[in-house]
């Protein structure tokens, strides 16, 4: 018996964990991988921790308030270029106008690319405040970004389809034009007090977290099959287990077994949207509700490069680079200005979706995207020091006005016991969606324990 079963050991699940566990709540933590951390994903490549899902930690934000409580090392991110690359060429400068004037493309296409490029800007001061959006930005809710570019030249739409794709995961006809701001309209002003970067990479938050847990059991290596609700509103979990990889990490190995089996008085539900429905019977408004969530596929390349000589020093203030026409919407450098020698460049391939075959290191998908990343930087052929690539299942949750209508129902618990907690239930998405999240449930469940101190 458990006061909560928290199914998921992403930021969302580690972050309850975490809060519940300081509030004498006796936890269970089920991870049906091996790992802690779910999208939050740092590997190391060349000695460099380069993140392969969640890039930023956005300023002012839970996983902000976490990173700083845990004493996770961070740096401001703070850009200095925006790039493009289109029809064969990347050009990338620190003036916009500089940037859209050196463009391979038509001189209407340039004038049109130019004009959205001052409007965007505009507006991205007109509605945010040291890098945060502004409380209430009237009319963007309901707006897609798609109606900002609908009008354009095709090559334009192209540039900035691939923009909004690499800095959101959405494409502009799935995310509101508020997002469109935050998301990518902050890279094009080159935003400095939005985004900070842990040094240790994305997946130094949920480690602290996990670190931090005694008395919370985790179970790794166990996928949760049903959780049913008894006559008395108590939750009953069954779950496979592999046998000799699932003992508590932080406990004494004991025999494992195939079957667990479990009962909480709370479940939180901290995976992915699409998941769910499998686990567990809703009801039909839940279940309506999550079916508003759209969380799909998305593959990353991270790459490491010597930059030392000097023809090459240039490369080190490379931020963020939209690549249109390539496998990748963008390229995203998170510690610009290093003076080191060394770069590293992440590719986010958000509209290339869930590529299976990637995860696999002798399908050559790897070697397929390096020569890609070759295409959009060929002075670096021969100076890749270290690559790796991951393609994730469901990725982020896109900023639909559709799930933001539903979000009420997402947050609302089942007989105010089973909860649901994660990036597709907050009002933003990604790591940070997930800490906020997991804040707002864990103190919906202790609001309801007479004696909580949390």
């Amino acid at each position: 018996m458990y006061d909560v079963a928290i199914i998921g050991g992403g930021p969302a699940g580690l972050a309850a964990a975490y809060n519940l566990e300081r509030a004498g709540q006796k936890v269970v933590l089920l991870e049906e991988t091996g790992r802690l951390g779910g999208r939050a994903k740092t590997v190391d490549i060349h000695g460099e921790p380069v993140n392969m899902g969640a890039m930023f930690v956005y300023a002012g934000t839970a996983s902000h308030e976490l990173a700083v409580e845990l004493g996770v090392a961070l740096e401001p991110f703070e850009p200095t270029t925006f790039g493009i690359h289109v029809n064969g060429e990347t050009v990338v400068s620190t003036d916009n106008d500089d940037l859209v004037e050196r463009l391979p493309l038509t001189e209407e296409s340039r004038n049109e690319l130019r004009a959205f490029i001052d409007r965007a800007t505009s507006e991205y001061y007109a509605n945010t405040v040291d890098g945060q959006l502004r409380p209430s930005t009237p009319g963007f809710g309901e707006e897609s970004a798609q109606s900002r570019i609908c009008d354009l030249p095709q090559d334009v739409q192209e540039i900035l389809t691939a923009a909004i794709r690499g800095g959101s995961v959405a494409h502009p006809s799935q995310l509101s034009a508020t997002y469109a701001l935050r998301y990518f309209a902050s890279y094009l002003v080159k935003e400095k007090k939005n985004r900070v970067v842990s040094l240790g990479g994305m997946e130094a938050i949920p480690a602290a977290l996990a670190s931090s847990l005694q008395s919370t059991e985790v179970r790794l290596h166990h996928r949760v099959e049903t959780i049913r609700q008894d006559a008395e509103g108590l939750w009953n979990l069954k779950a496979s287990a592999e046998p000799h990889l699932s003992a508590p990490v932080n406990q004494d190995a004991g025999a494992a077994t195939e079957t667990w089996n479990a009962t909480s008085r709370h479940i939180i539900m901290a995976v992915p949207a699409p998941r769910i429905a499998g686990m567990v019977q809703l009801p039909e408004w839940k279940s309506k509700a999550l079916e508003a969530v759209q969380t799909p596929g998305s593959t990353e390349l991270g790459v490491v490069v010597d930059i030392s000589t000097p023809e090459l020093s240039g490369m080190d203030d490379w931020s963020f680079i939209v690549t249109a026409g390539r496998l990748f919407d963008v390229v995203i450098n998170s510690r610009p200005g290093r003076k080191d020698g060394t770069a590293q460049f992440v590719c986010y391939g958000n509209s290339a979706g869930y590529i299976e075959d990637a995860n696999d290191s002798a399908s050559g998908v790897l070697e397929q995207w390096l020569e890609e990343f070759l295409k959009v930087a060929p002075q670096l052929r021969g100076r890749i020091l270290g690559a790796s690539i991951q393609s994730w299942r469901h990725c982020f949750s896109l900023l639909t006005p559709t799930r933001a209508a539903a979000l009420p129902q997402l947050q609302a618990p089942v007989d105010g016991t089973l909860h649901f907690a994660g990036d597709y239930s907050s009002e933003t998405a990604g790591t940070h969606g997930a800490y906020a999240e997991a804040k707002r449930v864990t103190q919906d469940i202790l609001r309801s324990v007479p004696t909580a101190t949390y």
